[in-house]
């Protein structure tokens, strides 16, 4: 498993719209305060049977550190209540919530049955 950070948006977006459609609204402050969530990756190696057919991709899943809350009061963007999207600051808690609530029924779910009872380690790419 590993973290990985992303930002939410670029400064220059282009959007191809059907003519029905809307132009997706984006409001940041400013462009050069750009927020950046982080996000939970799991993978392990892919499994082959002997035609060389894949069993098992290797992808476990992705997760996003974030919370959503409603806005507490109205703005130019938005009504009061409007969920919002904000990033939580991962520290151990957080991350063992995350590997037990989110991880380890992925890997129960997607888990090739040839290696059912087998011992899984689970190895964090980190310090």
């Amino acid at each position: 498993i590993d973290e990985k950070w992303f930002y939410m948006t670029k400064k220059d977006r282009n959007y191809y719209l059907l003519p029905e459609e809307y132009v997706p609204i984006r409001s940041i402050q400013n462009k050069n305060c750009i927020g950046k969530v982080i996000f939970l990756t799991a993978v392990a190696r892919p499994r082959f049977n002997n035609a060389g057919n894949s069993i098992f991709s290797g992808k476990i899943g992705i997760w996003p550190f974030v919370k959503e809350i409603p806005a507490a009061r109205r703005s130019d963007n938005r009504p009061k209540g409007t969920l919002d999207i904000n990033s939580i600051k991962v520290n151990r808690d957080v991350m063992r919530e995350f590997i037990i609530e989110k991880l380890l029924p992925a890997i129960v779910a997607s888990w090739p049955t040839d290696d059912v009872g087998q011992t899984i380690l689970i190895q964090q790419d980190n310090a």
